[in-house]
């Protein structure tokens, strides 16, 4: 009987569904999506294509780069206003860390760099949505 209360626990846990991104009640995960992606650290808007996964959203970028962010809500309640945290070269491991490369070559000999307080915060803006 105690085998059964060990094993019933360990497969709930293994068939608990991954929680999906949510707009209007339904899962969007992974459809690939039209928006404009807004950097507040530049000021910058690009027209992207955006991909949800679980509590994650992939910006494609016209040139074939790429961002990865850590949506801050997993239900999207205005298509006009999604927000994240993501660096330009880091891949979130958790809510927490990420890993990544640091895009400045001079990282290397020039201690700490200031950086700006707005750096990876992006807003996402889907398109006929």
């Amino acid at each position: 009987m105690k085998v059964l209360g060990l094993v019933l626990p360990a497969l709930f846990l293994l068939t608990t569904p991954a929680v999906a991104v949510e707009y209007q009640g339904q899962n969007i995960d992974g459809k690939v999506l039209n928006a404009k992606a807004y950097y507040y650290a530049t000021g910058g808007v690009y027209d992207v294509q955006v991909r949800f996964d679980k509590r994650r959203a992939i910006i494609y970028f016209s040139d074939g780069n790429q961002a990865i962010i850590q949506l801050h809500q997993k239900v999207i309640t205005d298509s006009k206003v999604i927000e994240g945290f993501g660096r330009l070269g880091q891949y979130p491991v958790n809510e927490v860390f990420s890993v990544g490369l640091i895009p400045d070559n001079e990282w290397a000999g020039s201690g700490l760099q200031p950086s700006n307080p707005l750096e990876g915060l992006w807003r996402i803006t889907l398109e006929n949505l």
